[in-house]
């Protein structure tokens, strides 16, 4: 009997000391983040992602992916939807153009533009947007932004596990979030415009029910939302203080998920490890 409630007041104890640990204060969470993004020298990850097409049904994604920030270059051996196809980017090289494997009709190695259309099929964002550093640029505007209204945008759950990892489960709810109007410059296409407000063109192209991100013109009024998303929630892990889940919503509902598995941070990337001729690749 002595035993079992010395065992009780132990975990009783424990219990205690691990609820009692103060959760950090949102601008502490999101200094940390933003500056583990800025260590992120070179990653390798398995991106899983769900993404809602112009037609309200969700596109699945899953790839292999490792990459270097600066200057950019990655490498993409696709799971899902195209099994086996690879795609190799190293900027400034190939016209700027990415290195298809399609690994299917018409079986031959394609020159793409990463912005094109082709590349583009059923895609939210370019291979430029791969990793943390578009993340980190989305979270910060939102963040500067309604940074005196921090506590009434943003939540901290507290930690939770996800992918066998203690995560912050954030979420940020833009009680303010509406459709503006936006005239289209000279020289502007749905991507610049997306750049310059912080936004999705996937999203600005669903939202104007245009057929493709250069289906505007100057002098255009479009609807432009006035953050990325109605509401985010991040899973920012405790070890890495990287968004390691992603979850994005407009007025509509989900709009995409993004999940990063297996990261490895700052790993050594061979160079010919960017290149086609590389012993494991298949072009």
């Amino acid at each position: 009997m002595r035993k079992l409630i010395f065992l009780f007041i132990a975990f009783s104890a424990v219990f205690s000391t691990v609820w009692a640990q103060p959760m950090p204060a949102h601008t502490e969470l999101f200094d940390k983040m933003m500056a583990s993004i800025a260590n992120v020298k070179t990653l390798k990850f398995r991106l899983v992602k769900n993404e809602r097409m112009a037609n309200g049904k969700m596109a699945p994604g899953d790839q292999q992916v490792k990459m270097a920030v600066n200057p950019f270059k990655c490498y993409l051996k696709i799971a899902k939807p195209n099994v086996g196809a690879e795609v190799l980017y190293v900027n400034g090289t190939n016209n700027n153009n990415a290195l298809v494997n399609p690994n299917a009709f018409p079986y031959i190695n394609l020159n793409l533009d990463p912005y094109g259309d082709i590349l583009r099929t059923d895609q939210h964002h370019t291979i430029h947007e791969l990793g943390f550093v578009y993340t980190g640029e989305l979270l910060k505007d939102a963040h500067d932004r309604y940074k005196e209204k921090i506590d009434e945008f943003m939540k901290n759950e507290g930690i939770i596990k996800w992918d066998g990892r203690d995560v912050y489960k954030i979420v940020l709810d833009n009680k303010e979030y509406k459709l503006l109007d936006y005239t289209v410059l000279a020289g502007e296409d749905l991507i610049k415009i997306a750049r310059k407000k912080k936004v999705g063109e996937y999203n600005l192209m669903e939202i104007n029910g245009l057929k493709s991100f250069s289906s505007v013109k100057a002098g255009q009024v479009i609807k432009v939302p006035i953050t990325y998303a109605k509401r985010i929630v991040v899973y920012i892990d405790k070890l890495t203080y990287l968004p390691i889940y992603q979850e994005l919503y407009d007025t509509k509902g989900l709009m995409a998920t993004y999940e990063y598995h297996n990261i490895v941070v700052n790993p050594v990337i061979a160079p010919e490890e960017f290149t086609k001729g590389y012993k494991d690749y298949g072009y």
